[in-house]
């Protein structure tokens, strides 16, 4: 491979020998100045002086008398002349988008030598144009006479108004700003850029080098354009162009656009590099379409991996290049452990970084404060993920731990700052703070925590740990250098404009990586590959939109003003990177280019115009593919558990003397699903838990319970009279404190004396549970008198299966309500769900899956057992149901029944006449769940799966 830079540099030290040290070199890029360095080092047998190696935007900085003042700086400043200029009382997170587009604008003003004058007048009313602008050519008078020929003074529309108000005061504002930075000898870019040239061309600086030999430019701006003309004129100055004859004697191809007038206005030596490569070097071209952006990661990590494995090149000789610099890290996890050195020269955006997240976390943290009871509340939901962010949770992982489980367990909605205790790191981030100076400090120390926390030993470092702690660090100092501009303009802003300023600086900076370029696997954008070769290149993202790049950037200059007076448009921004592109594959020996054709939101999926300009147009010849995955959906296979001696044991943990024992719950569970048995019960697999911000059905159903317990406690053992019934219903007091205990200890998990504020929808839970309470008071006096035997009672039985009938099996529950009526015992169970009074008959109580399955009379008549079973009454038991969804019904009673097709339902006044038939049942059921020939396995009926939580390993 003829790599452009290494053939300049034989000619160069040839042409020089050791007077080398006397030129200037300038670079588009310093990366292009590190590899010439290296190439020299390789050639000379003898320690000679460096020549001096400086990129286009050194030269400018080290030749002006002006500092170039950082964006934010140079924003702070502006926004002031700016408000004053235009009267009026915009915020500064307002005018930052302005801000930056107006800095653009003025940027390229000063680089392109505009008359700002004339740029910024209101030619609606010039007559003449022409006159005015006789410097410019025929071309651009046009340009700025097909835009001011809409603009009418006596049909303004209210949009020109407002465009034309701004539009004149764009030249006081540009001049007041220059003369501000001029004063305190500073500057942008640009304007010092042009206070160079115009001193260059008055002669009152001088360049002291021999020779400035300038090397691989491509587009020039007016002041480059400028600087060479005058060290061209002095005889001080070399022009070297990159390029391929292919697209340079085309004058077509949007590729040479600027290269055709460069190297006819600045000719280069005489030199032997050559400038034929596309046509002579046979280059091996492949288009690779994936389906995925990340796709293309991952199969840049095969490609890499076979180059490590099958090449003799140097991995140095191998780049990755992001068109899309938002798959760097996409990028970084893929390659191969075989490519050992990896070498980041790229920038990457702010916003996508792990500390971009957590500063959002932490401003939506503070924002959610509360106070109460002289406590300081954040919301739980904010101090969750903020435990679980990456960089909090390694800082103390066993604490964050800790308190994510205490505020899960005990539904804190609201944490108190007083349970946060255990890591200083911690304990400073959950800190209220009230004013901006205070939220910096906070900011900093807490990303300082952080970054001395991931802190380890440099061997431990992969080389993510490193870039990670490289985000942290330029975060850190951002928002150091935005407290430090906000003081020392003395702009006083609120916390929430804080919090705005903080966000949009994030979303519009770039962290810049830049490694050893010398050594290891290249990972660049497409900017950085400016006069760098390589023998094998993989571009990702050759997407239309990606490369080239598709938009404009933010302007107030109009394109037609831009165009007539020589500022960048669209167009130049579309030939540069029609350059940059071709000029990356000129020399290498292999290329893929991989694309995406995900198509979503903006993203067409369509490869790069450049691709189809190779395909059709190009020498190469082209090789496509399109790797396939194998994700056709089959079937899910039945999933089958055996019984095997583990589950055995298992099974065995719930007989004989153990404490452990099958619930209604469990029983039931196993008829309508017995792989969801398996899995709650026996494999122990639970839900994840969640903090509940709204009450749901199963904590509506334990509040209605508990506050039913706490109002008839008293009546425990004692029969309850009906006037005694009414003067609880007349006690709103007494419902109420009931009520809050209830919410107290199910809900939000507190102790008797912490304070507890019931609001929103909780309240309307609150009134509804009310009401029912109310409603079963009313329903209870139609049955009283009659005794409480007792109230939520744990009952316990053992039923005995085998053919020796030696296996006895625990059963437990508990039972909400046992009274005596008469002489009937009722057992009676509160459903707050849906809930049927009455069962075809006791067969199908056992049925699975079956649409005849009544859970809650099957449950029932299960608590009826364990009284008989526990207490042997010698009364009639009688099952019964308050179901929520009869109360209001007038013919409402609660007592189970039974009724086959169209007879008669008949009530069950006493459970024994089913008990011989259901406890036969019941050992039938036991003895399936004990059968070890017996699987557990999905039900056929699908329907059962859609509630399920466990359907998602059912893949149902």
């Amino acid at each position: 491979m003829n790599s452009f830079l290494r053939q300049l540099t034989a000619e160069l030290y040839e042409k020089y020998g050791s007077n080398l040290s006397n030129c200037m070199l300038v670079f588009p890029n310093r990366r292009a100045g590190l590899f010439f360095s290296k190439y020299l080092n390789e050639l000379i047998d003898q320690p000679i002086w460096a020549p001096k190696i400086l990129t286009i935007n050194e030269f400018f900085k080290e030749h002006s008398n002006l500092q170039t003042e950082d964006n934010l700086g140079l924003l702070f400043r502006l926004y002031k002349i700016y408000i004053q200029k235009m009267e009026v009382s915009e915020s500064f997170d307002e005018f930052y988008h302005w801000g930056e587009m107006l800095l653009g604008d003025f940027d390229d003003l000063d680089k392109y030598r505009v008359n700002a004058k004339h740029l910024f007048q209101n030619l609606a009313e010039e007559k003449a144009i022409d006159d005015l602008f006789d410097y410019l050519t025929e071309e651009q008078i046009e340009a700025i006479q097909s835009f001011w020929s809409t603009f009418r003074p006596e049909k303004y529309s209210e949009h020109q108004k407002e465009f034309v108000k701004l539009w004149e005061n764009l030249y006081p504002i540009y001049t007041d700003f220059r003369k501000e930075l001029e004063g305190k000898g500073l500057a942008y870019e640009g304007m010092a850029s042009r206070n160079l040239v115009d001193k260059l061309e008055a002669g009152e600086i001088k360049i002291k080098e021999d020779r400035v030999i300038f090397i691989g430019f491509n587009a020039l701006n007016r002041c480059e354009m400028n600087l060479f003309d005058e060290l061209k004129r002095q005889d001080k100055a070399d022009f070297y162009w990159d390029y391929d004859e292919s697209y340079l004697k085309n004058p077509y191809h949007e590729a040479g656009l600027f290269l055709r007038e460069n190297t006819k206005r600045f000719p280069s030596p005489k030199t032997n590099i050559t400038f034929d490569n596309i046509k002579n070097n046979n280059t091996s071209v492949e288009f690779v379409s994936l389906s995925s952006e990340v796709g293309q990661a991952k199969y840049a990590h095969s490609v890499v991996d076979e180059f490590c494995k099958n090449s003799d090149d140097a991995l140095e000789e191998t780049a990755i290049v992001l068109a899309d610099e938002e798959l760097l890290l996409p990028v970084l996890h893929s390659i191969p452990q075989s490519a050992e050195n990896v070498n980041v020269t790229m920038g990457y955006p702010a916003k996508n970084t792990p500390v971009a997240s957590l500063l959002r976390l932490v401003i939506d943290l503070q924002k959610s404060i509360k106070k109460q009871a002289g406590d300081v509340l954040f919301h739980h939901k904010q101090v969750l993920a903020l435990l679980n962010h990456q960089y909090l949770n390694s800082v103390n992982p066993e604490l964050a731990h800790k308190i994510s489980q205490d505020i899960l367990k005990t539904n804190r909605i609201q944490v108190p700052q007083s349970i946060i205790k255990g890591d200083p790191v911690l304990e400073k981030l959950f800190s209220p703070v009230y004013s901006v100076e205070q939220f910096s400090i906070y900011l900093l120390e807490l990303l300082q925590g952080i970054y001395q926390k991931l802190d380890t030993n440099e061997e431990e470092k992969s080389l993510v740990d490193k870039i990670e702690r490289e985000y942290i660090y330029h975060l850190f100092l951002a928002i150091k250098r935005l407290t430090g501009l906000l003081s020392q303009h003395k702009i006083e802003i609120k916390l929430d404009t804080f919090y705005r300023l903080l966000d949009k600086m994030i979303q519009s900076l770039s962290i810049p990586f830049e490694g050893e370029p010398l050594a290891g696997l290249q990972v660049m954008g497409i900017l950085e590959t400016r006069l760098l070769d390589f023998k094998k290149i993989i571009v990702l993202s050759m997407n239309e939109g990606k490369l080239p790049k598709t938009g404009t950037s933010n302007s107030f200059v109009p394109y037609h003003l831009r165009q007539g007076f020589g500022m960048p448009t669209i167009d130049h921004q579309d030939a540069i990177f029609a350059y940059y592109f071709y000029r990356l594959i000129q020399r290498p020996e292999e290329i893929k280019l991989l694309y995406s054709t995900q198509s979503d939101g903006i993203r067409t999926g369509e490869m790069s115009r450049f691709l189809y300009q190779l395909k059709y147009e190009s020498v190469f010849k082209v090789e496509e593919k399109h790797p396939s995955y194998d994700i056709s959906l089959q079937e899910a296979k039945p999933i089958s558990v055996a019984k095997n001696e583990r589950i055995q044991t298992r099974l065995n943990e719930y007989c004989g003397t153990s404490y452990k024992s099958f619930s209604p719950s469990a029983l039931n569970t196993y008829l309508h699903c017995n792989l969801s048995f398996y899995f709650k019960y026996l494999a122990g697999l639970k839900e994840p838990d969640a903090v509940l911000e709204e009450i749901d059905p199963p904590t509506f159903g334990n509040l209605f319970h508990s506050a039913l317990e706490e109002l008839y406690k008293p009546f425990d053992g004692k029969t309850i009279q009906k006037e005694e019934l009414e003067a609880i219903r007349k006690n709103k007091g007494l419902l109420d404190d009931v009520l809050k205990d209830a919410f107290r200890f199910n809900y939000f998990k507190l102790e008797k004396e912490q304070p507890m504020e019931i609001n929103g929808r909780n309240l309307l839970i609150f009134d509804i549970l009310k009401k029912f309470i109310d409603r079963i008071l009313v329903l209870d006096q139609k049955f009283a008198p009659f005794k409480i035997v007792s109230l939520e009672g744990k009952y316990k039985i053992q039923v005995p299966i085998g053919e020796k009938q030696d296996r006895m099996v625990n059963i437990s529950g508990l039972i909400d309500r046992v009274d005596q009526l008469g002489d009937t015992i009722r057992i009676l169970d509160y459903k707050t769900g849906k809930a049927d009074l009455i069962f075809k008959d006791i067969a199908s109580l056992f049925e699975k899956e079956g649409k005849n399955n009544n859970k809650a009379a099957f449950q029932t008549l299960l608590y009826c057992l364990f009284y008989d079973e526990n207490f042997n009454p010698g009364l009639p038991i009688s099952p019964g149901i308050y179901s929520l969804k009869e109360f209001y019904n007038d013919s409402f009673d609660c007592i189970l029944s039974q009724k086959e097709g169209r007879g008669k339902a008949v009530k069950v006044e006493d459970y024994k006449v089913f008990k011989e038939e259901f406890v036969d049942g019941l050992k039938v059921l036991l003895e399936e769940i004990f059968n070890p020939e017996i699987p557990f396995s999905q039900v056929e009926n699908k329907d059962i799966c859609r509630t399920c939580v466990y359907s998602e390993i059912c893949h149902r």
